[in-house]
């Protein structure tokens, strides 16, 4: 040989051969699922828009499996058409457009794809009914009762008698409370237009809710667009040649009148118009009194007490406090016992005539004579005990949900049960107001089908359940 060639050799064991193998294979499979996740949250809006297509025909072949009533099947159309826009989005290459289309199509299909989740037609319907309430379609002369879950349309007229009252739920979630004689006009927007909704007052009261949406209330002197989240009542004095009266107990609105002055308003303020549509300034609005004793379903022997003391706090000097009694829940004229508007005190002693359900409210008249809202409702029974019968109690409370709001995994439970009851939201207590509406965000973390149960108790013990069937998708 001309050279020599000299070899080290080195002795590596297997096991460490193994373990950096391992380690290179972990790495590179871990950097791949880094890439992949960032693709797929970072897709680029042509890929964002198609997925959202599938994810709505997905859910659409799931509907259509399912047996729909007309009401329902109407619906089922109306997403159908949706989920069309966002294709013909695609196709002329507005990405984001398709993708929205695409994904608010997708969510009623699953909720149709419920087994009967009740849902909307035409701009909104009616959630509760007291009393004569009637309604005319749009380009009819005719009168009609209205009745529980019938719909209103664009056109459309909704008049409350002396003694009616009644409730209207709207596609955009907000919730117009309507007075007893009171007139009004559904001018409701399409989807495609705006996603605020339009009420045309002619005359009487109304208080509107609204929920993620705003919403409009226009009259003869004046335009109201009431924010999102907000609790906003408007008072139209036919006396008065249509002078508004516009206040915000939660939330905020923006006021324009007639000579085209506008207000903010924020909350608990309001404001007047006139006749002619000039805009009074701002003002503040009382807090409703707390209601103390007696306390909610109290019952009363009358022969052994012939007067109860009603008792509240939260009255300031100068304040009057607006006090009303009635045997009915709804404070009817026909039913009123009690009514005084100027009591200077924080109690006021009744003498006990006769035995039955009584309930009670009150509410603060401050400076300019500008009144709160009502406070709770309570319930009292007074009884003799020669008749001890008139306690038993043992109806179950109304309990009626509205359709219920999806915002991911979150779920906006909505309804109403009698003044007095508790709710609670699968198992966590929830606040009623005056009438016993009530508002609770819900979270489910849990992918795919979950209940949520609502349980309204009286102060009897009689309970009502609901149970509401979701579906919750986690991409």
């Amino acid at each position: 040989m001309r050279g020599s060639i000299q070899i080290d050799w080195y002795v590596i064991k297997v096991t460490n051969i193994r373990r950096v193998l391992a380690i290179v294979i972990t790495g590179v499979v871990a950097a791949g699922l880094v890439f992949l996740a960032y693709q797929r949250l970072n897709l680029p809006p042509e890929a964002r828009a198609r997925r959202a297509i599938e994810a709505a025909e997905l859910a659409e072949s799931k509907a259509e499996t399912q047996v729909l009533p007309q009401t329902l099947r109407r619906e089922l159309g109306q997403a159908s058409v949706q989920l069309e826009l966002a294709r013909e989005s695609y196709l002329g290459e507005r990405w984001s457009i398709a993708e929205s289309e695409a994904d608010s199509a997708r969510l009623r299909f699953l909720a149709l794809a419920g087994s009967g989740t009740r849902q909307l037609t035409g701009v909104g319907e009616f959630f509760s009914l007291e009393g004569r309430v009637q309604l005319q379609r749009a380009g009819q002369s005719d009168w009609d009762n209205a009745q529980p879950r019938t719909p209103v349309f664009n056109g459309d007229f909704v008049r409350s008698g002396r003694d009616g009252s009644a409730e209207i739920l709207f596609t955009d979630g907000s919730l117009y409370r309507i007075a007893p004689n009171s007139l009004l006009e559904i001018r409701h927007k399409s989807e495609s237009e705006s996603s605020s909704g339009t009420v045309k007052m002619r005359v009487g009261r109304i208080h509107v809710m609204t929920s993620g949406s705003t919403s409009t209330v226009t009259t003869d002197t004046t335009e109201t667009e009431i924010a999102s989240d907000s609790r906003v009542e408007v008072d139209v004095d036919e006396g008065a040649g249509g002078a508004t009266r516009v206040a915000a107990f939660d939330g905020g609105a923006r006021v324009r009148g007639a000579d085209g002055a506008e207000i903010v308003l924020t909350s608990r303020q309001q404001v007047e118009s006139s006749s002619t549509g000039g805009l009074s300034s701002t003002r503040a609005i009382p807090n409703p009194p707390l209601l103390l004793t007696p306390q909610n379903n109290t019952s009363i022997d009358m022969k052994k007490e012939s007067e109860i003391t009603l008792e509240w706090r939260g009255r300031a000097d100068d304040q009057a406090v607006h006090l009303q009694v009635s045997r009915s829940r709804r404070f009817v004229e026909e039913a009123m016992e009690i009514e005084s508007r100027d009591i200077r005190a924080d109690s006021a002693r009744l003498g006990l005539v006769a035995p039955g359900t009584y309930f009670w409210r009150a509410s603060l008249i401050g400076e300019n004579d500008i009144e709160s809202e009502w406070s709770q409702v309570r319930r009292m029974r007074i009884y003799s005990s020669l008749q001890r019968a008139i306690l038993a109690d043992r109806v179950a409370p109304q309990l009626t949900l509205m359709p219920t709001q999806q915002l991911g995994a979150m779920f906006i439970v909505q309804g109403r049960t009698e003044a007095g009851a508790s709710v609670t939201v699968n198992g966590e207590r929830v606040v009623t107001d005056a009438d016993g509406h009530f508002r609770k965000m819900v979270e489910i973390p849990r992918e795919g089908w979950n209940e949520i149960e609502v349980l309204a108790t009286d102060p009897s013990g009689n309970e009502t359940k609901r149970k509401e069937r979701v579906f919750v998708e986690v991409y």
